[in-house]
């Protein structure tokens, strides 16, 4: 089970890939019909805005805690966290760290009534798996005055600089075991033509079910 995830998120990135540049909200779109594509059905979709007026400053492991506080999914709030903490980790020039933020972060010129003003927009996806046969997509945006800095995976941003509502995005997928065994042969075949393999004893997906206790994925192609 855990190669079958793994199989369909890899797939469902390279559909992504091919969105137009600076259009991450399509590449998120593309990305959940993607993983429809792959057998998997959309049991549960919910939009959040958590609101941060009060507090100084926030870091993107705060708006994934508050994001994800209300709708009862801890277990997949801690993987996503843990998997910001561990590309924050990296150096800034690591391969990895520089393919996940691109794109991710934009930056662009507003023309006001008293000129133009510079703006940041920040966004963020992860796919996360806690039990066998279930995905829970995460996607993250929002727009800041702020310029981001190198170290924007754990920089606070001020509330009072966001120029646009905070939205959190949530996409729960469960396996639909027929349409996926139909297509299990396509979906290998089709990741292992663009060099990807997804971490598994064999190159192919077995047929057999395994619980899989945790998979994090962010919207990038590290092995996992």
């Amino acid at each position: 089970m855990k190669c079958d995830i793994l199989y369909s998120l890899l797939a469902a990135r390279l559909m992504a890939a091919g969105s137009p540049a600076g259009r991450s909200d399509f590449a998120h779109d593309t990305f959940v019909q993607a993983l429809k594509r792959c057998g998997w059905t959309l049991r549960r979709e919910q939009l959040l805005q958590p609101a941060f007026e009060h507090l100084p400053g926030v870091t993107l492991k705060d708006l994934i805690n508050r994001g994800m506080a209300d709708v009862a999914l801890d277990d997949q709030r801690e993987l996503a966290c843990e998997a910001l903490a561990e590309l924050a980790r990296l150096a800034l020039d690591s391969p990895a760290r520089l393919l996940y933020q691109q794109g991710l972060i934009s930056e662009s010129l507003v023309g006001l009534a008293q000129g133009e003003e510079r703006r940041t927009r920040v966004r963020l996806r992860f796919a996360v798996s806690t039990r066998s046969a279930c995905i829970e997509v995460l996607y993250l945006a929002f727009e800041t005055t702020q310029s981001a800095q190198a170290h924007w995976l754990t920089q606070a941003f001020a509330p009072s600089c966001f120029t646009s509502a905070v939205t959190v995005q949530l996409h729960s997928f469960e396996l639909a075991a027929r349409a996926f065994a139909s297509s299990r042969e396509q979906l290998v075949a089709f990741v292992g033509t663009h060099g990807l393999t997804a971490v598994g004893p064999v190159p192919a997906l077995s047929g057999k079910h395994r619980d899989c206790a945790a998979v994090r994925a962010p919207d990038s192609p590290s092995l996992r």
